[in-house]
């Protein structure tokens, strides 16, 4: 799996849905910010502020 990820330039830090985006989002259209997962964790991450180390990665920092 990690193969085809790779050949499809797919990162599974970067393309991962998270709050952060999905709140951004909601709130650009205009729309009900949707309720925050029951982890603070998963609330608080914001995977553009993560380096996955992936040399091939689009987002890459």
């Amino acid at each position: 799996m990690s193969l085809l990820r790779r050949i499809a330039r797919r990162c599974e830090t970067h393309d991962h849905p998270s709050y952060s985006r999905t709140r951004r989002l909601e709130e650009d259209l205009g729309m009900e910010p949707s309720a925050p997962p029951d982890s603070l964790t998963d609330q608080l991450a914001n995977p553009d502020l993560i380096d996955c180390g992936n040399s091939w990665c689009q987002r890459r920092r």
